[in-house]
């Protein structure tokens, strides 16, 4: 079974995460394999994924850190803090494009779920594998041959040290190239870059950004501020 249930009694996240987990299993049946749906703990960034149906969709498994998912996922701008008026418990980002690890784009969709202190504490996340959509006879196929499932110890994630490295480094290189000489421009838009894959969720990333981008951990949390995006890194 792809679905490791969380553990630990009165978390926040669990009662959203049970629900979330049941209706991914009532879809399972159902789903075709070009169409990946996972569900996060956002409490828990270093191994969000606590269900997941087609983890190979993204290349993800049970377990695997929020920083193994899609590139470009604007999901993540559900993650932003809100204005403190907002009650809403929901957040949804959907139809747009996110890309694999390996180029392919998907179609994609995200549901974050607020607790009541307006803290993220779970998501639903909806990947459509687009070139297989597209192909009809593979279309075809995909609904009439299930596809099998992955192991809940699979799904080809580096180390959270190997995530963060190819995060840090993809972000510099489209944004001056050389942290040696970028400007303070760009050097704030590589942490925009790195905060919109999630980096900053993960603890102790802050320093990790600062030491690359030969900086203070301070400058990158006035980075952060700049761009209205910090929530408790560090």
């Amino acid at each position: 079974m792809p679905i490791s249930p969380p553990s630990g009694p009165d978390r926040p996240a669990d009662k959203t995460i049970e629900i979330l987990q049941g209706v991914i299993e009532v879809l399972r049946n159902y789903m075709p394999p070009s169409l990946e749906v996972v569900v996060h703990d956002l409490t828990r960034p270093d191994s969000s994924v606590v269900g997941i149906v087609n983890g190979h969709v993204s290349g993800r498994g049970a377990s695997n850190s929020i920083l193994a998912g899609p590139s470009e996922d604007k999901g993540f701008e559900a993650l932003m803090p809100r204005d403190p008026q907002d009650r809403s418990t929901t957040r949804v980002v959907k139809d747009y494009v996110s890309r694999t690890r390996d180029g392919r784009d998907l179609q994609s969709s995200t549901v974050v779920v607020f607790d009541d202190a307006g803290e993220p504490v779970s998501a639903l996340c909806v990947n459509m594998d687009v070139a297989s959509v597209q192909d009809l006879n593979r279309r075809i196929s995909d609904y009439l041959l299930p596809a099998p499932q992955p192991s809940p110890d699979e799904g080809g994630e580096g180390t959270i040290d190997q995530l963060i490295d190819e995060i840090v480094a993809d972000a510099i290189a489209h944004n001056g190239g050389d942290a040696r000489r970028m400007t303070k421009a760009e050097k704030v838009a590589a942490v925009a870059a790195m905060n919109a894959r999630g980096l900053f969720l993960i603890r102790g990333a802050v320093e990790h950004v600062a030491s690359r981008l030969n900086a203070t951990k301070f400058t990158i949390y006035n980075y952060l501020d700049e761009l209205g995006a910090r929530r408790g890194q560090g």
